[in-house]
C-alpha cells in the first residue's frame, strides 16, 4: 500500500478515520467539504507513512510543492 488517507474532523481522537484507498479518501472529502484528507505515504528508508502535505479538498487533489 504506498498511500494512505486521513480524514481529521475534530478535535478528538475518535475524530480521525484512516482511508485505504483514493475513492474512498475522495468521497469522503466530498461528503466533508470543509475538511482536509491528508495524504501519507510508504517511504522505503523509514517504517511507516509519512507526510507527503498534499491533501484532497471537497473532491479536488491539491498538491503543495
Amino acid at each position: 500500500m504506498e498511500h494512505v488517507y486521513l480524514l481529521i474532523y475534530g478535535n478528538e481522537w475518535e475524530d480521525i478515520t484512516v482511508f485505504l484507498s483514493v475513492e474512498e479518501a475522495i468521497r469522503e472529502s466530498i461528503n466533508h467539504p470543509n475538511e482536509r484528507v491528508e495524504v501519507f505515504s510508504k517511504k522505503s528508508d523509514k517504517p511507516g507513512y509519512s507526510p507527503t502535505y498534499n491533501y484532497y479538498e471537497n473532491g479536488k487533489y491539491i498538491q503543495n510543492s
